[in-house]
């Protein structure tokens, strides 16, 4: 690629809703959860709450992008429309999911659901609550993996709120970005306090909006301060957070930090300072990647079967583990075999949602954007939103 094909790349980044790399992301984070459920004796090595992190860090980026870009675009946020096309976005591939999984337990298991409580906790994304407290509400077989999607509907509802009232606020951008890191602090001695007074609140500190919002909201500092769509090489006023010189080895550096914190087992650190050290190392994982996306390193993160698995990676998340323990409970202790058919059936049932409902209302989500019309990178499936 010449200099001045990179230079129009980087232009069109900034412009456009695709940013390269993180669909690859998305296909890793969906992988680490997939296959700690499937293989249960890989999840106490790689937890699938690493997927889940990735994921929260993902969707704060993503998110606060988005409303930078509109903000910068035309002066202002509509958070009618912003929550109008997080609807649109999130709710109906939860529905259809979760009602499938429902028709499975009542005419397949039985399952009369008790009560609605459950079902309740999912319309109303209070769901991690309930698992928090160890309230049994009723889900259906395969669905406990909406409780991260209660966390990211409740940083969707608070943090435009947020973001414009600092704005309005007129306060500089470095003071804003340390109010959200102060934030985040908070979080981590929340954390601390609970398990060091409450030893038996892991539920809590795993499941608790209060407990995990600082993984989304790191994403969202990232995205205001050190933003690679922002950079000063593609017109914007955003420095990186890496060194000019050693850039490959301080990404190097982050990677292993990410990796290195699945190493320690105490509980203390797991349960507190585990989540808080995963977001600052893919603070710089993120920093390098969207900017330096056709560096050996990373550039297989545009390979297009894992851009193809993070284009389709919400229903995927939605569905796996329902299509998993429905094929468990015909195939007992057969992990190779319901790993790898669940696999299959995932990926060809999301990509059905994804031509049948996901596209059609991202089309409609189109309409609702506030950011004027510019022209996209070609030939790339995914976008903001």
């Amino acid at each position: 690629m010449s200099r001045a094909d990179a230079d129009t790349a980087d232009q069109a980044v900034r412009r456009s809703s695709y940013i390269p790399g993180l669909d690859g992301i998305r296909a890793i984070a969906f992988l680490l959860v997939f296959w700690a459920h499937a293989l249960p004796d890989v999840s106490y090595y790689i937890p699938a709450t690493l997927g889940v992190t990735i994921f929260f860090f993902l969707s704060g980026y993503l998110i606060t992008t988005l409303l930078r870009r509109e903000l910068e675009g035309t002066g202002t946020i509509v958070l009618r429309d912003f929550y109008l096309r997080r609807v649109l976005r999130i709710f109906l591939p939860l529905y259809v999911v979760y009602a499938l999984a429902a028709a499975y337990a009542h005419f397949v298991q039985h399952d009369s659901m008790g009560n609605l409580s459950g079902f309740f906790s999912m319309l109303f994304y209070y769901y991690n609550y309930a698992m928090a407290l160890g309230v049994k509400a009723w889900v259906p077989l395969g669905m406990n993996v909406i409780w991260s999607l209660s966390v990211e509907e409740h940083f969707y509802i608070l943090f435009p709120l947020l973001y414009l009232a600092l704005v309005r606020s007129r306060l500089a951008k470095a003071t804003q970005t340390r109010l959200l890191i102060g934030f985040c602090l908070l979080e981590l001695a929340w954390r601390f306090f609970l398990v060091t007074t409450h030893h038996n609140q892991h539920l809590w500190t795993y499941y608790a909006t209060d407990a995990r919002l600082d993984s989304i909201l790191w994403g969202s500092v990232l995205a205001l301060t050190h933003n690679p769509v922002f950079s000063r090489s593609n017109g914007g006023t955003d420095r990186s957070i890496l060194p000019i010189r050693h850039t490959t080895l301080a990404f190097a550096g982050c990677v292993l930090l990410l990796l290195a914190t699945l190493v320690p087992r105490s509980f203390l650190y797991r349960e507190s300072l585990r989540y808080t050290v995963q977001a600052l190392a893919l603070y710089g994982i993120f920093s390098f990647v969207i900017p330096n996306i056709q560096h050996p390193s990373v550039a297989w993160l545009e390979w297009k079967p894992l851009r193809y698995l993070g284009w389709i990676s919400y229903v995927l998340y939605l569905s796996h583990d329902f299509i998993l323990n429905v094929l468990t409970r015909i195939w007992p202790h057969r992990f190779a075999l319901t790993g790898s058919l669940s696999f299959a059936l995932a990926i060809a049932f999301a990509t059905l949602l994804r031509y049948t409902l996901e596209l059609p209302l991202q089309r409609l989500r189109g309409r609702l954007r506030h950011t004027p019309a510019e022209p996209r990178l070609p030939q790339q499936p995914s976008q903001i939103l």
